[in-house]
């Protein structure tokens, strides 16, 4: 009956437990989503649009600008070969990233685990700034739980910008989510590939000229001011304006600069002492189109940044391999596996060898005792 009573106790302590610890885990799963409790499913219904990808069939192209004068390392103009793979049509949205964190909620963002992410200062309350922010350099502050879901820091949300790309997201949080969706990140070459569509060798994805209202970018002075003459001060949506290829894909300029699995190395420095660093593409909202400040913003510029570098203007797209969309002669060669033709065998008259036979070895039998004096072992013994 005692041990009845014990094993009883014991199943109702662990049901207690098991109940205590579902709570904890629902309350860690709601912590920071007040404000975006909503219908899920509704949200995903309306942009699952931005969840399309577009093939891109292996083929060579050039990759690269003509500009000597370039220092980010862009030039030359040369002709690389790439295999065929699938590419995000837009930058990932803070729907899409919203949906991945809902459902990996033990995930934290490089941001969240530093606490801070770099912020453009005309973003920043004064109270912030005072606050919760420490100046960097070119207009940027750090701001204390500046992350994908508070842009702007503390008292910002992403409330009209489910379409907008994500930011704040360092090299492993493209990483992670994008292995999360089963794809990866681009090379270098493959986002470039990917950007420049049909065109051959153009500045831009949709040619060589200028066209006004075909990407965000910087108007006025940077950092104090910013004419809008393209209607946003920050990030826009990802579909607000019109494609920028020929495959009907969209900002891949201006905007955000985003992440590639490309090794990025200063020029003239030994690359075995460089720290750990990672090709950005594609230039921002606070680019310019002549680079008077900031970077030039066209197809084969890029910048290289920490895996940890996290900002308001850096996002990311995601690809995938199609090797089987390959023609026939980007696929790599392999070795014939049939035998090549038959070599003559040459016969040779084989030597002669003398092998001496190995003695003979007497095995000692027990014969007894000797009989009539005379041992057989040693025949001519006398007794």
């Amino acid at each position: 009956m005692a041990t009845t009573i014990k094993t009883f106790t014991k199943w109702i302590c662990a049901g207690f437990v098991l109940i205590v610890y579902l709570n904890f885990v629902e309350t860690q799963r709601k912590t920071g989503n007040e404000d975006y409790d909503v219908d899920v499913h509704g949200i995903m219904q309306e942009y699952r649009k931005y969840k399309s990808m577009r093939v891109m069939v292996g083929r060579e192209f050039y990759m690269g600008i003509n500009d000597p004068k370039s220092e980010t390392g862009e030039h030359p103009l040369r002709k690389v070969r790439v295999r065929s793979f699938y590419m995000d049509v837009y930058p990932v949205t803070n729907a899409e990233y919203w949906e991945f964190r809902r459902l990996k909620w033990r995930y934290k963002s490089t941001a969240e685990e530093k606490g801070w992410s770099w912020v453009l200062k005309t973003f920043v309350p004064e109270n912030i700034k005072e606050s919760s922010a420490s100046p960097g350099a070119s207009g940027w502050v750090a701001v204390k739980n500046a992350r994908w879901d508070q842009p702007f820091g503390p008292g910002s949300d992403l409330h009209g910008k489910w379409n907008h790309p994500v930011v704040h997201v360092s090299y492993e949080d493209a990483r992670v989510y994008c292995a999360y969706r089963g794809h990866r990140l681009p090379s270098e070459i493959e986002w470039e590939r990917a950007a420049r569509g049909q065109e051959i060798a153009t500045q831009y994805p949709w040619g060589e000229r200028w066209e006004k209202f075909r990407m965000n970018d910087w108007q006025g002075n940077f950092p104090d001011t910013n004419d809008k003459l393209d209607g946003y001060d920050s990030t826009s949506p990802v579909d607000a304006f019109p494609a920028q290829n020929g495959n009907m894909m969209y900002d891949f300029v201006g905007n955000v600069w985003e992440w590639t699995s490309a090794r990025h190395y200063e020029r003239l420095v030994a690359e075995d002492v460089q720290p750990l660093a990672f090709v950005l593409k594609g230039g921002s909202y606070i680019d310019s189109r002549d680079g008077k400040f900031n970077y030039m913003i066209r197809t084969s510029q890029r910048k290289g940044e920490e895996p940890d570098h996290t900002a308001g203007n850096i996002g990311f797209r995601c690809a995938m391999n199609a090797h089987h969309h390959d023609p026939k002669d980007i696929r790599p060669k392999v070795k014939p596996t049939t035998p090549g033709p038959l070599k003559p065998r040459i016969y040779q008259i084989p030597k002669a060898t003398t092998t001496e036979e190995p003695p003979q070895v007497i095995k000692h039998k027990d014969y007894g005792p000797p009989a009539l004096g005379v041992n057989p072992q040693r025949k001519h013994h006398e007794l």
